[in-house]
C-alpha cells in the first residue's frame, strides 16, 4: 500500500562526454586504453581529469628518500664536497675567482648547509663572496651559473677572517632571514658555483678561501 508520493531518480547509464583538455592519449602515449586495464579518472575543480600518477606517487616519495643516508657530505673531501679556491697576491682588485661542486653522476645529495669561508690577510685585504645554483633560473644576472643566493655579494671587513653559512632547514629562518625552511635536493648534475672576488689589494701570501657543503647522498627514488 502506497502511503504517498516517491521521487525517482534517473539512473540511465551514459558515456561522459566532455573531458577538459584531456584525451586517453595524452596520458597513455598512444597507447590503446583496453591494453592498460582501467584509467582512473576523476573530479577536479569542477572539470573531468585524470589521476595524475606523478602528483600522487612519485613527489611524496621526494619525504621517503630523506630517510635514506647513503654517504656524508661535509666539506671533507676536495673535487667532491669542497671547492677551494685562492685568491693570489697581487691581485687586481675587483678580480673574480671561481670555485665549484658538483654532484655526481648517480647520486642525489641533500644539503642542510653551504658554507664559504675566507681567511684573514695582512695589510687592507677584504674579499666578497656569493654562491650560485645551476637550478635556479637567474633573471638578473648574466654569469651564466645560475641564480645567486645573496642578493648582493657578502664582503668581509678588513683583514679579518669571513664565514658565511646559508642553511636549509626547518629552523634556520631563525637564525637569518635568507636562511630557507628546507633541505635543499640537488639531482645528479647539479653545479654549485662560487666566487671569491678580490675588493682591495691581498698581501702575500696568497688568501686560501674554501667552498663546502654540508648534508648527505641520499637513495633516488624520484627521477
Amino acid at each position: 500500500m502506497s502511503m504517498g508520493r516517491q521521487k525517482t531518480k534517473d539512473k540511465t547509464l551514459r558515456p561522459l562526454t566532455t573531458i577538459t583538455n584531456l584525451t586517453p592519449a595524452t596520458v597513455t602515449g598512444g597507447v590503446n586504453i583496453n591494453a592498460l586495464g582501467r584509467l582512473p579518472i576523476g573530479v577536479y575543480k569542477g572539470a573531468a581529469a585524470f589521476w595524475d600518477l606523478d602528483k600522487a606517487v612519485n613527489q611524496p616519495l621526494v619525504q621517503a628518500e630523506q630517510q635514506h643516508i647513503l654517504g656524508i657530505l661535509d666539506g671533507r673531501e676536495a673535487a667532491y664536497d669542497l671547492a677551494q679556491v685562492a685568491v693570489i697576491a697581487a691581485d687586481p682588485i675587483g678580480t673574480a675567482h671561481t670555485g665549484t661542486i658538483t654532484v655526481p653522476t648517480g647520486e642525489l645529495w641533500y644539503v642542510n648547509a653551504v658554507e664559504g669561508f675566507s681567511p684573514a690577510n695582512g695589510a687592507l685585504a677584504q674579499v666578497g663572496y656569493n654562491w650560485y645554483c645551476s637550478l635556479w633560473t637567474d633573471r638578473v644576472g648574466a654569469l651564466g651559473h645560475g641564480q645567486a643566493f645573496h642578493g648582493a655579494e657578502q664582503l668581509s671587513a678588513v683583514n679579518t677572517a669571513q664565514t658565511i653559512t646559508d642553511d636549509f632547514h626547518y629552523t634556520g629562518a631563525l637564525w637569518a632571514v635568507t636562511n630557507k625552511p628546507v633541505m635543499l635536493r640537488l639531482p645528479a648534475g647539479t653545479v654549485l658555483t662560487a666566487i671569491f672576488t678580490t675588493r682591495t689589494a691581498v698581501s702575500t701570501p696568497a688568501i686560501a678561501c674554501t667552498f663546502s657543503v654540508f648534508g648527505y647522498m641520499a637513495k633516488i627514488l624520484v627521477a
